[in-house]
């Protein structure tokens, strides 16, 4: 059958690279899949997966027929051929809406066929996610129908991408280094307390690995300021099975946004979560809601560490805006506590595997409504 997939790119890699993500094993659960997917910024895709050519209007990319949203006229006459045979199921991602030309065709066109639009909403732990999953929504045409479909971490949500490669809690490298992926941030604080940690306890010495995107610039400068230039490698630009394996073969991860947010949450090693930055400070909410789900596999005290770091990290720059004065450097504290919050970080990952995976889940409810 034929799906096809809407992508926006707002967050450089996390949009496009969950949508990559889940396309690809849409594409494997069943080879026989067309999967058609349509992406507005080509330029970021490709620095996921070179093999993406920055220019053309249709292109095959791992078994995926990848268009660019922007070349409206070819995507008109591609999508509209057939009575809409591309696009009997949409999936919407991350609230993305739709090209100009795919609603022309949706609702001026008058396809004889139904089509389903299946919003994929953004990662998170919120209540919500669990209230809108598989709820309806109406659109301007009978023929065009729509329902939520929401990631999440519980078992009355769709649950997170789950590939063969990540059927398993991978085994943490306890000597391994600490991957940064982060936002712009003042990471003094950060760059200080892991330098405390990695003196403190010898014979604990990773080095820092940072990745490219937004915050690197902030973080290096961090690190010359703190003196720990010979302590850092800058990594190039990685595609994502690259990524995947870096990430586990790490002791710890500093990590932004949804996509590498859902690996660490799956890969059982101790992280730190960046979420995206947002001008009413909404982030908190994410944060503070992920780390309700996570409590539970927590001491109290263990807890304490990682919800003190978090929030940290998420909240302004300025010490006087934190709320309180901090009793130590939490990234001290977290760093020379990773060992030790190990076993709560993998018994997290092994409660998301009972979820099961995200496209698996999609699939079977794709047939329920008979689609097939």
């Amino acid at each position: 059958m034929y799906i096809t997939i809407l992508c926006k790119v707002v967050d450089n890699f996390g949009d496009i690279g969950v949508v990559y993500r889940l396309s690809k094993q849409l594409k494997k659960i069943n080879p026989e899949n067309q999967i058609n997917l349509v992406v507005d910024d080509l330029i970021s895709f490709n620095k996921i997966c070179n093999l993406v050519q920055c220019d053309v209007s249709e292109q095959e990319v791992e078994g995926l027929r990848v268009f660019n949203w922007n070349a409206a006229d070819y995507c008109h006459e591609a999508f509209s051929r057939n009575d809409g045979e591309l696009m009997p199921v949409i999936l919407e991602c991350f609230q993305c809406g739709r090209p100009d030309w795919m609603e022309k065709i949706l609702f001026e066109e008058k396809l004889s066929r139904t089509v389903h639009i299946i919003m994929i909403d953004y990662l998170t732990a919120e209540q919500y996610s669990e209230d809108f999953h598989c709820l309806q929504s109406l659109t301007r045409s009978a023929k065009v129908q729509k329902v939520n479909f929401m990631p999440g971490f519980t078992e009355k949500t769709g649950g997170l991408v789950i590939e063969e490669e990540w059927h398993e809690v991978p085994e943490r490298k306890a000597d391994g280094p600490v991957l940064v992926f982060t936002y712009e941030k003042d990471w003094r604080d950060l760059v200080d307390g892991w330098l405390s940690a990695r003196s403190a306890i010898p014979p604990y010495e990773p080095k820092l690995l940072v990745a490219q995107g937004r915050g690197k610039e902030s973080f290096m400068s961090a690190v010359k300021a703190c003196g720990a230039d010979g302590l850092v490698e800058e990594l190039p630009y990685l595609n994502q099975t690259e990524w995947d394996k870096v990430m586990k073969s790490c002791s710890a991860l500093v990590i932004r946004g949804e996509e590498s947010m859902s690996r660490a949450c799956l890969s059982g090693i101790p992280f730190i979560w960046h979420a995206y930055p947002q001008s009413d400070e909404y982030q908190l909410v994410k944060v503070n809601a992920l780390l309700e789900r996570m409590r539970r596999h927590f001491s109290e005290e263990d807890f304490e560490i990682v919800e003190r770091t978090w929030l940290d990290i998420n909240s302004p720059s300025e010490p006087s805006l934190r709320g309180e004065e901090r009793r130590s450097n939490p990234y001290s504290d977290f760093f020379s506590a990773v060992d030790h919050l190990a076993p709560s970080f993998y018994d997290f990952a092994c409660s998301l595997r009972k979820n099961g995976d995200l496209a698996a889940n999609l699939m079977t409810y794709i047939e329920k409504l008979a689609i097939i």
